[in-house]
């Protein structure tokens, strides 16, 4: 599936309040990209309902986060996690009861996205100029606010910067590394997020290959396995443990340093849905939102991402998120589809043995 390039791009940069901070059945933190995919999409489908945007077509949103703050407290309970998210509770019923808990997470979050823009009549709405706009420009700019600052972010409100306007770049691949280095400044200190999935299918290879870990889970790496190796801390006993007399094992332990190839900010995001069943007819399935169009029952896809300061990115189309509208095996995935291939290079065969296997046991705590 070919993708189109983005003639222009819009960044904003936006304070989102009370946004939902659970991503997935397994992962909660910063909102998953199909928040702000889904987003961009809707911003698409109001510029469309107006006769002169009716060709405009967003093919990419960019998330690069400069603060967030999760609304939880610390936890009495540190079996599970140090930390409890603050529920809400509802209004009193009309009868005077207590309400239950509402069991979702929220949080604070500054973030800049860059939207990039595509279509065949969007060169009539762009200046040659970025620092001097033509009226067409403006009025476009002028448009893009008033609906972003209307709409909600992840479920949370959207308030725009005070200090930091919107801007709308004249984009093409010939001096797309050029107004980059130009344009990243104003996007520090931030972090993007870009997917990883390359190095996921690395390290997979990489476990495959190291004896002890064999030995100590009993079977060979799935991806699922891989995913929860990158996302926990792994402590190794660099002695043989003796069992206590209170019956807890006495030794050395360390937290297992990282192999060279996930050296990075690295963390497991939701990337999409598989779908459950085949495609059902539309109306065919009671209690959905909207029966104009088929409908099957998902779940969520988990991959792995990193967060990357833009001063290490040369184009900024790198970082754009889309969607997939043609299920692939049922596979309904977000892609990075003008972000480069990554080469992953493991360690040879000797020195991974020797980086993993110094250890004399292997166990893991979750984080």
């Amino acid at each position: 599936m070919s993708y189109a390039y983005p003639k222009a791009l819009y960044i904003v940069r936006l304070q989102v309040e009370n946004a939902s901070i659970i991503s997935s059945h397994l992962t909660w933190g910063f909102p998953a990209p199909s928040a702000f995919t889904g987003f961009a999409n809707a911003l698409q489908r109001q510029l469309n309902e107006q006769e002169q945007y009716r060709h405009l077509e967003c093919c990419g949103v960019g998330i690069l986060c400069h603060q967030f703050s999760p609304q939880v407290t610390k936890s009495s309970d540190y079996r599970y996690s140090p930390y409890q998210l603050n529920l809400a509770r509802h209004p009193l019923e009309s009868d005077g009861s207590t309400p239950a808990m509402v069991e979702e997470g929220k949080g604070h979050f500054e973030v800049s996205l860059i939207i990039g823009l595509s279509g065949d009549n969007l060169d009539q709405h762009l200046s040659a100029n970025d620092e001097d706009l033509n009226e067409q420009t403006q009025r476009l700019t002028q448009q893009m606010n008033q609906l972003i600052y209307g709409m909600r972010l992840a479920g949370g409100a959207i308030f725009p910067h005070r200090r930091i306007k919107p801007k709308l770049i004249n984009w093409s691949l010939s001096d797309a590394v050029a107004k980059t280095k130009k344009l990243r400044h104003g996007l520090l200190p931030s972090f993007a997020l870009l997917h990883r999935h390359e190095i996921l299918l690395a390290h997979q290879k990489y476990l495959s290959k190291q004896q002890t870990y064999l030995e100590t889970q009993g079977n060979e790496p799935n991806v699922l396995d891989t995913l929860l190796d990158i996302s926990r801390l792994n402590l190794c006993s660099i002695e043989q443990p003796q069992l206590g007399v209170d019956g807890e094992r006495k030794g050395i332990w360390q937290v297992r340093s990282r192999p060279e190839h996930l050296k990075g900010w690295l963390v497991p995001i939701p990337i999409g849905y598989a779908a459950l069943t085949e495609l059902q007819d539309k109306g065919s399935v009671t209690g959905l939102r909207d029966n104009r169009y088929p409908a099957t029952f998902v779940e969520t896809l988990l991959s792995l991402g990193e967060w990357q300061s833009p001063h290490r990115i040369e184009d900024l189309t790198e970082i754009l998120w889309t969607y997939s509208t043609e299920a692939k095996d049922g596979v309904y995935q977000l892609t990075q589809p003008f972000a480069p291939k990554l080469n992953i290079q493991l360690l040879s065969d000797d020195s991974e043995e020797q980086s993993f296997d110094d250890y004399t046991n292997y166990e893991n705590e979750e984080y």
